[in-house]
């Protein structure tokens, strides 16, 4: 239980933080 809520929370947030990311790295190659 814990840890299908563990999951539930950690695997939206890694995947934002990803994306995220990704965006910001496309952004930085554009401006060169």
């Amino acid at each position: 239980m814990l840890e299908q809520i563990f999951t539930l929370i950690v695997t939206p947030l890694l995947v934002g933080v990803v994306i995220e990311l990704v965006s910001h790295w496309l952004d930085e190659k554009d401006d060169n």
